[in-house]
């Protein structure tokens, strides 16, 4: 009996060290989970930290660049309502006179 008694014994035993090598493989799978989704949110934060980034950059270089048109828009109006302002009277004066001498 007592060979039965150790087999017993050592299958508790087995089933024991069984028992706690499933919880370690638990607990270590719950921590991977936990690490792989503490990583997905990093990787999240820094893609959208990125695409932030690039958005701003875009903006900033639109509004440069619009500014820059905006800037020779005005130097371009700016240049020919000078030479309307100098050649007003001349221009007046020659439709004027093209108009009266058509036969």
């Amino acid at each position: 009996m007592d060979v039965i008694s150790e087999i017993i014994a050592y299958e508790k035993h087995a089933e024991e060290i069984v028992a706690q090598a499933n919880k370690k493989a638990e607990a270590i799978l719950s921590d991977a989970a936990a690490l792989r989704e503490k990583e997905r949110i990093v990787c999240e934060e820094e893609r959208s930290d990125k695409i932030n980034s690039y958005h701003d950059e875009l903006k900033k270089s639109g509004e440069e660049h619009c500014s820059a048109t905006a800037a020779e828009c005005s130097a371009v109006i700016k240049r020919l309502d000078d030479e309307f302002s100098k050649n007003r009277d001349k221009w007046t004066d020659e439709i004027y006179k093209n108009i009266i001498s058509v036969e």
